[in-house]
């Protein structure tokens, strides 16, 4: 929890530093992102697509919607229990660089 009793300064410099961190995870997530696009592992990608909804912060629901596939696949696909087709592990790194990248905008712009 962020002490505000300490005054606005502190809490100013509290919350450009969590901006910061914010901006580097997600700059760690893209770099993952890209290197896991070059070499679609199974095993990879249950991980990395967890680590990228939740820096995403999206849900099972939005996954599945954004992915055209059902809610339990995103489910299975996140514990590493199925993945699809290589080709298309590399197309979803692909779109979740470009949903890190357009955060990365906006984290930039505040």
């Amino acid at each position: 929890m962020i002490d505000i009793v300490a005054g606005p300064e502190s809490f100013d410099h509290k919350v450009k530093a969590f901006d910061l961190q914010r901006h580097s995870v997600f700059e760690g997530i893209a770099r993952e992102l890209q290197q896991s696009a070059a070499a679609p592992e199974m095993a990879e990608f249950g991980r990395v697509l967890n680590h990228a909804q939740k820096i995403l912060g999206k849900s099972d629901l939005q996954m599945s919607q954004l992915f055209k596939v059902s809610r339990p696949t995103i489910n299975r696909w996140t514990r590493g229990v199925t993945a699809p087709h290589p080709l298309v592990r590399k197309a979803v790194f692909d779109a979740l660089l470009v949903e890190v990248r357009q955060a990365l905008k906006v984290l930039r712009v505040s």
